[in-house]
């Protein structure tokens, strides 16, 4: 198989908001889409998350009324992480001089080298590609016209058969937690599951706390391929994937002794903290779920004005996520194939964090 890259747009300026919406229109399977989307800060503030995957409020692959792929770009990139093994491409500043930056690649195979799973448009109507996205352009928010979105497709030319299915990613579920109690949530029964990721978003502490256990239930306990407590499956998914770091930048204003720098681990274990062309110093105050505060010293005493602190930080649970495997990734056999049951249920225990808003993302095999 041969595969070419085509560039259905390179950073197109977007308006504050709104949806964008692209044909797919290849006469050839699409093995994979890649979205990157940057822009710039509108000062220095660090009042607001300036993080821009936050801004794309949903992705979507959509045949009509036929979805086949659906979530917001955090969730799509903490999917990219588990799928992959590597950490999506992103970087944030909080200031107007440099772009924050994030790419996500929507994979519909198991690599890009996969004959026998890809999206093939010729199976469709009318396969389109949706991104919906609002950024607020205004102080301590967004600039104006420095939002830009680049979308390509990786396009096998000459498949050596035609494709059998594709992977199919969607948020199925969600709800604002609770800080205890079981939420029951009802799987679909289409396709077989291959991977489960659990979300809790702008938690106070690390997903495996949020969510101390989950369990699916088949045929109300007649089978249970799942009961695992999620803090022993982040330690099995460190060993897998290992301690991810994400580099950011955040200012002082002279003043404010708690600076925040953000980024994307719900389980942050601490910053490495240097200074750019100030020739003083920070030292990190505390570490949080989704950012840090930053100081000159440990008095504390307030950074410099227009003082640049870069922070890469060190964590997981990317985006306030953790993720369940259905057996080998790579041999459909071992997938979890809920289509004998009359019922199969997600149940998760909750604590922790109140009202946080939470979700479950499923990836399928979907056969053509």
């Amino acid at each position: 198989m041969r595969n070419r890259k085509a560039v259905l747009v390179h950073q197109e300026v977007l308006d504050p908001s709104g949806t964008r919406i692209f044909n797919l229109d290849f006469s050839n399977p699409i093995v994979a889409l890649m979205i990157g989307v940057l822009g710039r800060r509108y000062d220095n503030s660090d009042t607001n998350n300036c993080l821009i995957p936050r801004a794309i409020s949903k992705i979507e692959v959509v045949d009509g009324s036929d979805v086949l792929f659906s979530m917001n770009m955090e969730e799509a990139l903490a999917l990219s992480l588990y799928h992959s093994g590597e950490m999506p491409a992103e970087m944030s500043c909080g200031g107007s001089y440099m772009d924050s930056i994030s790419q996500v690649k929507i994979p519909f195979g198991r690599d890009d080298s996969d004959n026998e799973w890809m999206l093939d448009p010729k199976k469709f109507v009318n396969p389109q590609l949706k991104i919906t996205y609002a950024f607020s352009e205004e102080a301590a928010q967004w600039k104006a016209d420095t939002q830009k979105l680049t979308v390509r497709a990786i396009v096998c030319e000459n498949p050596i058969s035609e494709p059998s299915g594709f992977l199919m990613g969607k948020r199925i579920y969600s709800w604002n937690k609770a800080t205890s109690g079981d939420e029951t949530i009802d799987m679909p029964r289409d396709y077989k599951y291959r991977m489960m990721i659990i979300r809790v978003k702008d938690s106070d502490t690390p997903t495996w706390a949020e969510i101390t256990k989950a369990k699916i239930s088949c045929d109300t306990d007649r089978f249970i391929p799942l009961e695992e407590y999620l803090e022993d499956v982040a330690h099995e998914n460190l060993s897998k994937y290992g301690l991810r770091n994400f580099q950011g930048i955040t200012h002082g204003d002279g003043q404010d002794t708690a600076i925040r720098g953000y980024h994307p681990f719900a389980w942050n274990w601490g910053a490495n903290v240097e200074c750019w062309n100030s020739g003083d110093i920070a030292v990190i105050r505390r570490p949080y779920s989704f950012y840090s505060e930053f100081a000159r010293d440990a008095t504390p005493t307030a950074l410099q004005a227009g003082q640049r602190v870069i922070h890469t930080h060190l964590g997981w649970n990317y985006y306030g996520t953790e993720v369940l495997r259905f057996g080998n990734l790579k041999d459909p056999e071992e997938f979890l194939d809920p289509t004998p049951f009359q019922s199969v249920k997600a149940i998760l225990t909750q604590a922790q964090t109140d009202a946080a808003a939470s979700a479950i993302v499923l990836q399928q095999l979907r056969p053509y």
